[in-house]
């Protein structure tokens, strides 16, 4: 089975010019292996317009080739389109508490004309300052709801990417277990799935760059290895993760990362790598599902 293994970037459009930069290394670190990534952009951060530096780097990079895709509206907390879910839990254990909290205050959030709204908006941003129609959303934090899905059937998106198949990558964290070694879920599919409301859920298989990472990197230059190995006998499409703030804690970690996975799979003939964007154009990413989702979410 060949594999098509996608970079993902999330958060792009919040922060400063640190932030916009370490965006424009890596776009430029990939062109030069040929490659392009799938950038998740927020549209209003904060609920603030996004900043210009961010536009004019937004359209730069899509020029180039690179894919800009739908990540919530504002992102303001991370319960913006759901509870919070696994693995933001795990980083921030505060989360579940904080939810039970302001459950009352939260749950109307979460009624479909609310959400429709939210996407509807962000997908105006989008074509007016963008001009780009994006046809993937990834919610932030993955924090997600079933009237989300309906919100995306409504307006026209039929892909999501929010659940993960490994959360190994926030194992370093001072308060998680420490052990860096391959361990994916089984409570869903390891390959894009027919989910709620008929949107494909297209899973992240991991995040190897989270801040702190670098002071581990051996460890997680194997894991890493070992992942992109696995997912080949398992799913036709690959899901890799990255955040702005991430990658810009050590760029040259993230760059020796990138460096190691793609000589990885092209030295192995596991696949090759495109954006989201094309395999939706192209039908491959329709072609990839190959399950079923469970009904496992509670709202």
């Amino acid at each position: 089975m060949a594999t098509w293994y996608v970079w993902t970037m999330d958060d792009i459009g919040a922060g400063g010019a640190d932030m916009v930069e370490a965006m424009q290394r890596i776009c430029r670190f990939l062109e030069k292996y040929g490659l392009r990534m799938t950038l998740f952009v927020i549209p209003k951060p904060s609920g603030r317009p996004m900043g210009e530096d961010w536009v004019n780097a937004l359209r730069e990079v899509h020029r180039a080739g690179h894919d800009l895709q739908l990540h919530g509206l504002t992102h303001k907390d991370c319960f913006e389109f759901g509870p919070p879910n696994w693995p933001a839990t795990d980083i921030e254990p505060s989360f579940l508490e904080e939810f039970e909290r302001r459950r009352e205050e939260l749950l109307p959030r979460y009624t479909l004309p609310n959400l429709r709204g939210h996407i509807e908006e962000g997908l105006g941003i989008f074509r007016e300052r963008l001009g780009v129609e994006p046809m993937v959303f990834r919610a932030p934090c993955g924090a997600i709801s079933k009237p989300m899905f309906e919100a995306l059937r409504q307006v026209g998106i039929r892909y999501e990417s929010s659940m993960y198949i490994s959360g190994v990558g926030y194992e370093h964290l001072p308060h998680r277990s420490g052990v860096i070694a391959q361990k994916w879920v089984n409570d869903i599919p390891h390959t894009p799935f027919r989910w709620y409301s008929d949107v494909v859920e297209v899973p992240i298989l991991n995040e190897y760059t989270w801040r702190g990472a670098w002071q581990r990197e051996q460890e997680f230059l194997a894991v890493a290895k070992e992942d992109v190995k696995r997912i080949a006998q398992e799913s036709k499409v690959a899901v890799l993760l990255t955040h702005t703030h991430g990658v810009g804690d050590n760029l040259e970690y993230a760059f020796r990362l990138m460096d190691t996975l793609i000589e990885d799979v092209r030295a192995k003939n596991l696949g090759d790598f495109a954006t989201l964007g094309e395999l939706v154009a192209n039908g491959e990413l329709e072609r990839a599902v190959e399950a079923v989702g469970p009904d496992i979410l509670s709202i």
